[in-house]
């Protein structure tokens, strides 16, 4: 090949490549004003939890409308919200006659998900060894430690379990989720009692 053949075939590939950068700059353009990428997406699915600009009288209100519409015979999802923070030993005597829990909230942080007691477990030692997680985890991180209280748990079961555990004096709220809910599948946002 001649040198003028090889500059000619350069100048093509440089060509070439700027072309290509020079497009890949036009679509990233384009997309970066999609609805997609430059706008938060909106809420899409099933929610649990207190509305941002909700009080807590309006919650409790929207909560007890759902819980009196829980299917008896069909089980769903439920966040309950115990009165002020609660022990893990209170939290699993509210929560014993529950199918599954599947998640505590602690103030405002996101949902912790749990497991279910294993053989020999309670679920107060289910709640006791994520706090202790917790509590390691944040080891060496100045005096920060995991409070040990939980304010609110996330459950599954039927509306009559759900309104059961509504009536514990320990229990302030129970908002249920209509049956064909799946976990995973919907957000969790925290109560604010003091609004």
């Amino acid at each position: 090949m001649s040198e003028d053949t090889e500059v000619s075939v350069d100048k093509w590939r440089k060509i070439i490549a700027i072309i290509c950068v020079l497009g890949l700059v036009a679509v990233l353009l384009v997309l970066s004003f999609s609805d997609r990428t430059a706008k938060p997406m909106s809420l899409n699915g099933d929610m649990l939890g207190q509305d941002v600009s909700e009080s807590l009288a309006d919650y409790r209100g929207r909560a007890a409308d759902s819980l009196a519409a829980a299917p008896a015979d069909e089980p769903g999802f439920g966040l309950i919200t115990f009165t002020g923070p609660a022990t893990p030993a209170v939290a699993a005597e509210v929560l014993a006659g529950l199918g599954r829990v599947n998640a505590m909230i602690m103030l405002s942080a996101p949902p912790i998900s749990l497991p279910e007691p294993v053989s020999g477990e309670t679920r107060e030692d289910v709640f006791n060894r994520e706090l202790d997680r917790i509590d390691y985890s944040l080891a060496g991180v100045g005096d920060i430690t995991a409070p040990r209280e939980i304010n609110s748990i996330v459950a599954w079961d039927d509306g009559e379990a759900f309104r059961a555990v509504a009536e514990h004096e320990s229990v302030l709220i129970v908002e249920v989720l209509p049956p064909d809910a799946s976990w995973g599948r919907f957000g969790i946002r925290p109560v604010n009692l003091s609004s």
